[in-house]
């Protein structure tokens, strides 16, 4: 999968995050890096990421790279568990039925 299947990917569960009674604010929006804040109808947050780890990319041709994909929830400590494990699974469930390919490896393209 090239990472910008997956960036539309997370956009579009976070857009549709909404038919669970959530709301989502994305906090930080970059190339490989996202981050969202992700609240329940009981005001719990927590925040949602994707980070590219660009500096350990390999170079398969001269303009192709692959690299790893790091995703996942945040919350404070003590608090959201539950939700912070929601809102994975929901990403989860939200991929698997849009995508047959669940690597964490991804392609990059340069120019």
């Amino acid at each position: 999968m090239d990472l910008n299947t997956f960036t539309k990917l997370y956009k579009d569960f976070l857009t549709e995050s909404a038919n669970k009674g959530w709301t989502t604010e994305v906090l930080i929006e970059d190339f490989g890096n996202y981050l969202a804040s992700v609240k329940n109808a009981d005001g719990l947050e927590v925040q949602f990421f994707i980070e590219l780890d660009v500096e350990n990319s390999v170079q398969l041709t001269d303009t192709t790279y692959q690299s790893k994909l790091n995703y996942g929830v945040l919350r404070r400590k003590g608090e959201g568990e539950q939700f912070a494990k929601d809102v994975l699974e929901a990403f989860h469930q939200y991929w698997k039925q849009r995508s047959s390919k669940r690597k964490a490896t991804f392609i990059l393209y340069k120019k």
